[in-house]
């Protein structure tokens, strides 16, 4: 066996037993007492039967047996969709290694319900009085927003769409077509807009009129369509959330950012957290998912088809619809599965949740490092390190927070290493000798400090964040806002590289958001448009049969790409302290597997015995779905543990990826892209970019 080899195997070896994995011991399962919930050296494992609350507002509900037309809603149809079981897991270790559960095993129940007629007469009258029609009409033209525009004119050419003036006291451009394509079902000639916010606090606040419980994940499905009182609409964001931190833009005056759907928005009372969610294809065609494109079958230029949700008109009526012959049941299931279960409702973590198994951080420090560029904007306009920090301190309220800045000249090698992110075609800095697609180059230069800073700060946990404040205008970034890196081997995070550029500055942006946004992957959180589906093995994102997975950005999440939020929304919290319970639980037993193994059982028995009382507390509040208080009580569960190990002498040291890599770093890091943050399938995947070109071009659309 070469050095390589050998060097991976006891990685995977140490990793194994830091996250308490591999087979429990041989030895008498009764030496620290009658545990019930501890398992020492055993992977755990929470079971949850989850009830997932379906409700039909508006649509023609048709039984088992009857035939259904192509927009009638039949459960049983849509059934036929839906997951039955999800498994989490380890996304990117996954990727790397061999499957790698994390823990969080669902069962669902679906519980539908339709809305009935006085439910719905009650929410359409909101809607329509709760709205402002934003349409413009000029010379017999009327003028939409980009969405409805491109539908009519079957065409996301701004060229073709855009007019020449814009309404009085309006800075944003109008769109219009004045004669429509050939082959849409209906022409949209309305905008009516409505705060989608204020309807997902409406849903929230009346469900329980139809018995409904809104702490539990619900979906509500609104199709407004064919009523007397329709308008065409759409949903609006323009609230302080929507403002970008550093440059005060507001992205939800945007018109690119009028949305489909809606949900997710934080409780402040974790214990009566509302978990509401909807989706309404009768809204006018959403723009971030192309499902205002009905002609062509590929849109993004791969050759495959892509899978889109058009408006409910275009539902069995053109024949030069790529939606004819399509049926609602089986497509509003397929939005209820692979967005709002497997995206938004129990998503699986992109990284390990526990950062350093089994000796998981009491203090995260955001450690900001602003390589900043002569002549740059100055980087107390671009980044606001407390703001960042408070925002962060939600995925993980049990431990101390900080953040330290420091600020580095982007000169000398470090300029020729950050120029290996977007070299120029006369550049010459980044041979194969130096550097790789990845930055290979400057990964070398940040690994030698990360240990730097490490050795100086032994008792915290750094989140290496470098922030590169490019001056440049002819740097070739076409987007790229930011990047979270794993360390090349294990699929274990690393770092997070956030770039600014006088160009992206101009489009709104500043670092504090992307420094959040990044920062969120490095601590597990996944994209609310890319995940996994557990019953198919498989890690998929906005493509293929799954293009319309980019409706999982429409919600309150800074993990979306549409900038609407700049917190972390309820359904993020969810994940990660349910991530955070099975974390702790595990490393508490693999602490225990330590503890045997240094013959240190007695001294620390009652300890582990009081632990597990507390254990059995937090598995009991996650089934009742109270995952903020089972996250707090498992952390106190394991420290309880962690604590009596050490009080007895027992070594527990955390995995630091770090002082792991040795001499693999230059070898093993090369044979799988560590600068990418999706993967399809698991099993032999095939990776992509952070951002799609076509998604970068819609973040940056006007």
């Amino acid at each position: 066996m070469n050095a390589k080899a050998v060097g991976l195997a006891l990685l995977s070896a140490s990793l194994l037993v830091a996250c308490g994995g591999g087979t429990p011991p041989t030895e008498d399962p009764d030496s620290f007492g009658q545990l019930g919930t501890l398992q020492p050296g055993a992977r755990a494992t929470i079971k949850q039967k989850l009830r997932i609350n379906i409700v039909n507002i508006g649509y023609r509900s048709t039984l088992p047996g009857q035939v259904a037309g192509p927009r009638d809603l039949n459960f049983e149809s849509m059934r036929q969709e839906l997951p039955d079981t999800y498994q989490t897991i380890n996304r990117y270790p996954s990727y790397y290694g061999n499957k790698e559960l994390s823990g969080n095993d669902f069962e669902f129940e679906y519980n539908y319900v339709d809305a009935g007629q006085a439910f719905e007469d009650a929410f359409f009258t909101f809607l329509g009085q709760n709205g402002a029609e934003k349409s413009v009409e000029r010379d017999g033209v009327k003028y939409l927003n980009i969405s409805s525009a491109a539908y009519n004119c079957q065409s996301a050419d701004q060229q073709n769409v855009l007019k020449s003036f814009r309404p009085e006291g309006e800075d944003t451009p109008v769109y219009g077509c004045p004669r429509p394509a050939g082959n849409i079902a209906r022409q949209v000639t309305g905008n009516f807009e409505i705060d989608g916010a204020k309807v997902e606090q409406w849903l929230a606040d009346n469900a329980g009129q139809i018995g409904v419980d809104t702490t539990e994940y619900t979906v509500f499905l609104i199709n407004w369509y064919n009523r007397p009182d329709f308008k065409f609409h759409s949903y609006s964001h323009e609230r302080p959330e929507a403002i970008e931190t550093d440059t005060q833009v507001n992205f939800g005056a945007r018109s690119s950012r009028r949305t489909v759907a809606w949900g997710g928005t934080p409780g402040a009372d974790q214990g009566q957290a509302r978990r509401v969610w909807f989706y309404d294809q009768s809204a006018n065609p959403d723009y971030w998912s192309d499902a205002w494109n009905i002609t062509d079958s590929d849109v993004d230029g791969d050759k495959i088809y892509d899978k889109r949700m058009p408006p409910i008109w275009e539902y069995g009526t053109r024949k030069a619809s790529v939606a004819y012959a399509e049926k609602i049941s089986a497509d509003l299931g397929k939005v209820v599965r692979y967005v709002a279960i497997n995206l938004l409702f129990t998503p699986s973590p992109l990284y390990r949740v526990s950062l350093t198994p089994p000796d998981m951080p009491e203090h995260i420090n955001l450690d900001i490092a602003l390589e900043q560029g002569t002549g740059a904007v100055a980087g107390e306009k671009v980044i606001q390190g407390q703001v960042a920090q408070d925002r962060l301190t939600p995925l993980n309220p049990f431990v101390q927070w900080s953040h330290t800045q420091r600020e580095t000249a982007l000169t000398g090698d470090l300029a020729d290493a950050y120029r290996c992110f977007f070299p120029l075609p006369t550049d010459d800095a980044c041979s194969p000798d130096f550097a790789d697609a990845t930055g290979e180059r400057f990964f070398q230069l940040a690994l030698q400090e990360i240990r730097q800073r490490a050795q100086a700060t032994p008792n915290q946990y750094n989140i290496p964040t470098y922030l590169f404040n490019d001056s440049d205008p002819k740097t070739p970034n076409a987007g790229l806002l930011g990047r979270a890196i794993n360390e090349g081997v294990t699929g274990t995070q690393a770092m997070t590289l956030n770039f600014l550029t006088p160009a992206l500055n101009a489009a709104g942006y500043g670092f504090t958001d992307t420094v959040v946004h990044e920062s969120g992957h490095h601590l597990s959180q996944s994209h609310p448009h890319d995940g996994y589906d557990s019953e198919r093995d498989e890690d998929y994102g906005p493509s293929g049969d799954t293009r319309f997975a980019d409706i999982g950005d429409e919600v309150s999440s800074v993990m979306s790409y549409n900038n609407l939020a700049k917190t972390f929304g309820q359904f993020n919290l969810d994940a990660q302290y349910r991530d955070l319970t099975t974390a702790y639980l595990t490393n508490a037993n693999a602490i225990l597997a330590l503890t045997r193994s240094a013959g240190k059982v007695a001294d620390v028995r009652s300890a582990a015995q009081g632990a597990d009382q507390t254990f059995r507390s937090a598995v009991n509040a996650y089934n009742a779905r109270q995952y903020r208080a089972a996250a707090d009580l498992a952390h106190q569960g394991y420290r309880a543990v962690l604590d009596a190990a050490r009080a007895a002498g027992v070594s527990v040291e955390g995995y630091r990826w770090y002082d792991r890599l040795g001499p693999l770093s230059t070898q093993a890091a090369t044979a799988r892209p560590r600068a990418v943050n999706h993967m399809r399938p698991v099993q032999g995947p095939t990776l992509r970019p952070e951002e799609t070109p076509a998604q970068r071009a819609k973040r940056l659309a006007p």
